[in-house]
């Protein structure tokens, strides 16, 4: 896995040799821009579902929901915005890092790449995926950071407002994962296996497990 600035862009000659060799291209947005912007209903609901979840593990965050409804908003600069503004760094990047643990021979990959773009982080490989596995790399961030990392912290007593906060904002931040894959699930075969070129991803059904 190597580091890189940004994703390639989408190679031409590449793209019509898959197409000679019976790819057929995914049905996606074109750049990460338009994903987001596509993806923001989806968000809203991640975001709600993450709170939700919270709302039954955390007692304190329940009862300040069902109380009555006046908020009090304090911000305080000190040294402790500089732990806060690390702890949400430090998500992302586990959240990246867990996609790539997802990716088959990660570490010996030459054909996967992590880095930032601007404020989001991304993992980025071309290496050939079966469906099953290309749906289990974009969610488990998901599920792994904003409901079973919470779960395990309301069980062991450490859940806090600020996990909570983590928790829902990597949640809302899923959202383009999850766009991904409801656009891999209408539209690849089930035996189907995707690689990607640039921002654009090919598909066929291959039958080829990975």
């Amino acid at each position: 896995m190597k580091f890189i600035k940004k994703i390639p862009p989408e190679n031409v000659d590449r793209t019509m040799y898959l197409k000679e060799q019976g790819w057929n291209r995914l049905k996606e947005p074109k750049s990460v821009s338009a994903a987001i912007l596509w993806s923001m209903p989806i968000s809203v609901i991640l975001m709600v579902s993450g709170a939700v979840w919270c709302y039954y593990l955390y007692p304190p965050f329940k009862k300040l929901l069902s109380g009555p409804q006046v908020f009090s908003l304090e911000i305080s600069i000190g040294i402790e915005i500089v732990y806060y503004l690390l702890g949400m760094f430090l998500y992302l990047l586990i959240h990246e890092m867990i996609h790539a643990a997802f990716i088959p021979k990660v570490w010996k990959s030459d054909k996967t790449y992590w880095g930032f773009n601007g404020l989001f982080g991304f993992v980025f490989t071309e290496e050939l995926l079966s469906k099953k596995r290309m749906v289990v790399i974009s969610l488990m961030p998901l599920f792994i950071l904003s409901f079973a990392v919470p779960l395990l912290f309301a069980v062991t007593g450490h859940l806090n407002g600020y996990f909570i906060f983590l928790s829902v904002l990597n949640a809302g931040g899923a959202c383009v994962d999850v766009l991904n894959v409801l656009l891999i699930l209408s539209q690849v075969p089930k035996e189907g296996s995707l690689i990607a070129n640039g921002y654009a991803t090919f598909y066929r059904n291959t039958g080829r497990k990975a």
